[in-house]
């Protein structure tokens, strides 16, 4: 990532939430000082060996494992200096390159469980570099022409952090983990992730987390919330019509598909807000909340093309209302069709799959289901790139593509031209 861009994304909705942790960044350098005694300190066990009876492929499946009972390569460390419930635990080989987290001891073992291919970690160097990009610092650009639905990069997390530290621990004992969770990572992991850049000030290893993390959930409950730093992946600067889509699986990796045909040269982004916001909003978001001002190609159209694109983003925003409300008597397939007309105006295709569910939706509704289906499968397409093949989104359209004539929604509001 470039040295003026920040973001800290959420797993589940993809929705940023860097605002979220504003009141925790300090503007000055404040190293950690002496631990504080507001909170009561426990002893973890010295080694905490988990046994997972499966392992993630790097084909996204679960498979059994034949050596379950061999800890090799499996072995937790944790260490004396706990604040309250939340410890630091290493491992040195998980994921094959070795991660920290600071973390409660239910969410270790979530993490623990998970066991995964040890070359999943990597950027396809056949299809990308480091390049330097002006205004910007370091980023990534294609090194030869790349198709739409082309992957670019599975990454999985060198610290994994729960969020609840930056508001239950006081400030010296946050930056105290931070600093043995980091101290603690192999070697080759520990520089990555202080390679790093940082925007905000204060305490480095925690600004470089602020600044290159996402939001993500370990479980279904309030305390899996945890922010997740990828070195490889901080590469990836902003743009708010970027060329790359990315998510977040179950297992903690990192995916990122080309959502166009990309250029040789051309530079890889993705998008650190939603780009359905008009300039205004984006421009305050990224000012305000993300530490630096946009300058993408959107962003610096001449106003009269920018109020173009802000009317065609409201009128989106208008549409969506009405097509997504089922029991609305307007929504027609002419309506459909100018909905999707302005989203590729709008160039959002990293954005578009949710699109193409109501615009599938919408014709089963009107009884069209050669067209749903149509729709539906173009859904699934994007979001196999933008949510994962475990999205609900994407398993509902295959239901839909499939038995468009047996889903909930056919023919409910038969349309007559």
């Amino acid at each position: 990532m470039g040295a003026r861009s920040h973001r800290i994304l959420f797993l589940t909705a993809i929705t940023p939430l860097a605002h979220a942790l504003e009141a925790y960044i300090s503007e000055t350098t404040c190293p950690w000082g002496s631990l504080s005694s507001a909170f009561q300190q426990y002893v973890c066990p010295s080694v905490d060996v988990v046994k997972s009876l499966h392992y993630v492929g790097d084909d996204g499946e679960s498979h059994q494992r034949d050596d379950a009972g061999d800890p090799k390569g499996n072995v937790w460390k944790t260490f004396p200096d706990c604040f309250g419930e939340y410890c630091v635990y290493t491992n040195n080989d998980f994921f094959g390159k070795g991660i920290s987290l600071i973390t409660t001891a239910q969410n270790h073992v979530r993490v623990a469980q998970i066991q995964v291919a040890q070359t999943a970690s990597r950027l396809d160097d056949e299809k990308a570099r480091i390049a330097k990009i002006p205004g910007k610092g370091k980023g990534l650009v294609a090194t030869k022409a790349i198709r739409r639905g082309e992957r670019i990069m599975a990454a999985r997390p060198a610290l994994l952090v729960h969020r609840n530290i930056f508001s239950e621990l006081q400030f010296e004992d946050v930056y105290y983990l931070m600093d043995m969770a980091v101290e603690n990572l192999p070697r080759p992991r520990r520089t990555s992730y202080l390679a790093q850049a940082g925007t905000m000030g204060g305490h480095k290893i925690t600004d470089i987390l602020f600044t290159n993390s996402f939001q993500m959930g370990l479980g279904d409950d309030d305390d899996g919330f945890h922010y997740g730093n990828f070195p490889e992946v901080s590469l990836l600067n902003h743009d708010c019509r970027p060329n790359l889509a990315f998510f977040v699986d179950k297992n903690l990796t990192h995916h990122t598909h080309a959502v166009r045909d990309i250029r040789l040269g051309e530079e890889l982004t993705i998008s650190y807000l939603d780009p359905l916001q008009v300039r205004s909003v984006r421009q305050e978001r990224t000012q305000n909340s993300l530490g630096f001002s946009c300058g993408c190609s959107h962003c610096s159209l001449s106003k009269k093309e920018s109020d173009a694109s802000d009317g065609r983003l409201l009128t989106i925003s208008r549409l969506d209302g009405e097509l997504s409300d089922f029991n609305s008597k307007s929504s027609s397939p002419a309506m459909v069709e100018e909905y999707l007309a302005l989203y590729k105006e709008e160039r959002l295709e990293s954005k578009i799959a949710n699109a193409y569910t109501l615009a599938a939706l919408n014709y089963n509704l009107f009884g069209r289901a050669d067209i749903a289906q149509q729709y539906a499968r173009l859904s699934i397409e994007a979001g196999l790139l933008e949510s994962g093949p475990d999205a609900v989104g994407v398993q509902q359209m295959k239901i839909l593509a499939d038995y468009p004539e047996s889903h909930w929604s056919w023919n409910l509001k038969p349309h007559r031209p």
